[in-house]
């Protein structure tokens, strides 16, 4: 069991490592993203009302750049913007309006470019993009500038800002904490 999950690590280290090294030869700086863990998120929309006040200062979820979905059964997924190798949001722009940011590896949009033709929204593979209930122009999460206020006011740690280079050896230390849960 453990060469198996040691060799899972091993696999996907490698592929992380690959991202990584790639990420950096395109000159950007080290590539940090925000992980959800949606079993422990509450619902609460701490992060939505954190998110709009730092981006427009008022506590509208609905112009928040993340979002807790729920369904009839009672499942949350708060759902956010992967920040993408290669983000096809940026490609279908017809205005170059979404790019990477150097300073903070953050892909973000130029507000002042964007013309609002939802291209991006249609394109994004993970719906992580959302269109502002007040412009009517897309957004998405630009990490705060690399302080994310939504991991800040999470009660339940459910958003987590980490460098993308650590997940594997995250995913293996939970899935060894799930294993002992159930031995």
């Amino acid at each position: 069991m453990h060469e198996t999950l040691f060799s899972v690590y091993t696999q996907t280290s490698k592929v992380y490592l690959q991202i990584h090294l790639l990420f950096r030869l395109e000159g950007y700086p080290l590539r940090y993203v925000l992980r959800v863990t949606a079993d422990n998120c509450a619902g609460c929309r701490s992060c939505e009302m954190a998110c709009a006040f730092n981006h427009y200062h008022e506590c509208n979820p609905a112009r928040a750049r993340i979002h807790i979905l729920k369904d009839d059964e009672g499942l949350i997924m708060p759902v956010v913007c992967k920040q993408c190798l290669h983000p096809q949001c940026a490609k279908v722009c017809p205005t170059g309006a979404i790019s990477r940011q150097l300073e903070n590896g953050a892909v973000e949009i130029n507000e002042s470019l964007c013309i609002g033709c939802g291209a991006c929204i249609e394109v994004c593979p993970f719906g992580s993009m959302f269109v502002d209930a007040k412009t009517s122009k897309p957004v998405k999460c630009d990490l705060c500038q690399g302080s994310p206020k939504c991991v800040e006011v999470c009660p339940k740690g459910a958003i987590s800002y980490i460098r993308l280079d650590t997940l594997p050896k995250l995913r293996m230390q939970e899935a060894s904490k799930k294993r002992e849960k159930h031995e």
